[in-house]
């Protein structure tokens, strides 16, 4: 390629049979222009490993939505074949006119080459291409790229790196992220959220820029444009996306007649296209699992678990993602739905739960329902709880996540109000009461650019770095378990330890009282003891223990505030 300027992580130009291909990071702004052939051979362009790369093909044939989005309608698929001989197929998406795009990420280090397939193969610009692509490794300073996308592997309790390594979950919580204003709200939380440690960003598309109940068109495109922006950004900051398709959960019950199912599945390839180069969790629709609280149903014709059309979009997103990306359906609250009722549990693909519990703050914690997932071979996440200033304020935010992990839910989704749901009108008008606190209508009424500095989300970011000083994936939930905690009256409190007990967490939350009990199951050894202080950051100085028939009494919390007790065998 003549006077081609290359360079690794910005801008990657290639010719093809004739044909200009764009190869750039996908989180880049603006666009290509065409590549210069010149006669010579043209270079293999170099990309990041695991570094979404958008390649764009061009047809003499401009395509409407109604000959794509049918059944039977026009498919592009790119297959890559990695020098190690993986293979990848990546589906394609119309962009509009005669433009099909594909994203991918290689997932290897080494040579790929590529095929295009697609429904005419009489049409050269898409079907028959071919194309190679060198895959370096990622020079940056981003675990996800570092390490690659995050998996749910079975018989494991926690996410993981693609390289193994254990990936701490800790989300923020965007349920109308495209109605977040860019420049201003958007991209300053998500730098926010990235720079105080959060590790996922939780969104639902609530307020997208599109109608698909209409038909999908060339104005369609526009909205999935707005998302491109956002879906990249978040790319950018080294954030793993935990997203929604398309819409509120209750569209395919107001406007079911809408959405045939091959239109669904065809919307759920669109989606998968776009978007699994990204580093990604696939969280289907809002409260879908198991039924978007049937109790609606007969009032306003909604499904129920075993008509639930989400399933639908499931079960596509699952098998046009070439990565495999962990899978789940927002559930509903705990009360109604939890593991052993979901309607998506068995279907290929789900490795996860998004429960929706909200822990008892100022009373003893129903252990029941955290050992209900704990029991079923998947991942558990609480991924919606009380939200900071609409159900709870600093204290329930920090104790919730706290909860989450000692409890096996090893991941923990927070909220802000104003933020959680831009300029929501929900529940806002009342005074709420998480059993510690109230919360007024005057609290709820604070904007996004203060709830952006709630302490809470700092403090989440401490817990992080405290688990991850441990190893914390080994961590084992006791439930309540007088064989491992005798708590006093009035103690409120979990615990975690490993197989052998040498580790031992505990989170005492009795905010009335410096109440704490008895630790069992240790050895006749010395013990390392410290307290810490989760709304502060603070350990205290270290202390020798030597328990006495393997018990030893605590004593007092330092004050009456939520404490952490962390025990280690010396």
């Amino acid at each position: 390629m003549k006077n081609m300027k290359k360079n690794k992580s910005i801008k990657f130009l290639a010719c093809a049979l004739g044909h200009a291909l764009v190869f750039l990071p996908v989180w880049l702004a603006g666009g290509c222009g065409s590549a210069e052939n010149g006669g010579e051979t043209p270079e293999i362009p170099e990309a990041p490993q695991w570094v979404a790369l958008e390649l764009a093909f061009q047809s003499e044939k401009n395509f409407t939505g109604d000959e794509i989005f049918v059944a039977g309608g026009y498919e592009l698929d790119l297959v890559f074949t990695s020098e190690k001989g993986t293979v990848l197929t990546v589906p394609g998406f119309w962009d509009g006119g005669g433009t099909w795009k594909a994203r991918f990420a290689p997932t290897e280090t080494g040579s790929w080459t590529y095929l295009t397939k697609f429904t005419d193969t009489k049409d050269h610009g898409l079907h028959g291409q071919k194309g190679s692509i060198l895959c370096v490794p990622y020079e940056g300073g981003l675990d996800i790229y570092k390490r690659g996308f995050v998996k749910a592997e079975p018989g494991k309790k926690h996410f993981t790196y693609a390289d193994g390594t254990p990936f701490f979950y800790l989300g923020d919580t965007h349920w109308s992220m495209p109605g977040e204003p860019f420049d201003t709200m958007f991209k300053a939380i998500v730098d926010d959220r990235a720079k105080k440690g959060f590790t996922v960003y939780q969104s639902e598309p609530l307020g997208a820029k599109y109608n698909l109940a209409g038909g999908f068109d060339e104005s369609t495109l526009e909205g999935f444009r707005d998302l491109d922006e956002r879906f990249s950004y978040i790319a950018k900051k080294g954030l793993v996306h935990a997203n929604a398709q398309f819409f509120f959960a209750a569209e395919l019950g107001w406007n079911r007649a809408a959405y045939t199912d091959e239109y669904l599945e065809k919307l759920a390839r669109h989606w998968a296209a776009r978007y699994a180069a990204y580093p990604v969790m696939w969280t289907t629709a809002q409260e879908a699992d198991k039924d978007f609280y049937a109790t609606f149903r007969n009032e306003h014709s909604f499904y129920g678990p075993n008509d639930n059309p989400w399933r639908i979009v499931f079960e596509a997103v699952h098998k046009y993602d070439p990565y495999g990306h962990p899978a789940t359906a927002h559930q509903e609250n705990t009360a109604s739905t939890r593991a052993n009722d979901s309607s998506f549990k068995d279907l290929p693909g789900h490795d996860w739960f998004a429960a929706q519990w909200s822990p008892a703050l100022s009373g003893r914690l129903d252990f029941g329902v955290a050992k209900e997932y704990w029991d079923h071979d998947k991942i558990c996440v609480n991924y919606e709880g009380r939200y900071e200033n609409l159900w709870t304020k600093e204290s329930g935010a920090r104790i919730q996540g706290w909860i989450a992990y000692l409890n096996g839910m090893f991941g923990y989704g927070y909220g802000a109000i104003d933020i959680w749901l831009y300029n929501s009108t929900y529940d806002m008008d009342t005074t709420s009461n998480d059993g510690i606190e109230a919360i007024t209508p005057e609290d709820k009424a604070v904007k996004w650019q203060e709830s952006i500095n709630f302490a809470a989300s700092s403090q989440m970011g401490y817990m992080r770095d405290f688990f991850e000083k441990l190893e914390w994936w080994t961590l084992i939930p006791r439930f309540g378990d007088a064989d491992y905690f005798q708590p006093q009256k009035q103690t409120l409190y979990s615990i975690a330890g490993n197989m052998q007990n040498s580790l031992i967490v505990i989170y005492f939350y009795n905010l009335k009282n410096t109440h704490t009990g008895v630790i069992n199951g240790l050895s006749d050894k010395a013990y390392s003891f410290v307290w810490y202080d989760p709304a502060n950051n603070r350990y205290y100085p270290e202390i020798e223990i030597f328990p006495s028939g393997g018990s030893y009494n605590i004593g007092e919390k330092p004050d009456i505030g939520d404490w952490v007790l962390l025990i280690s065998e010396k």
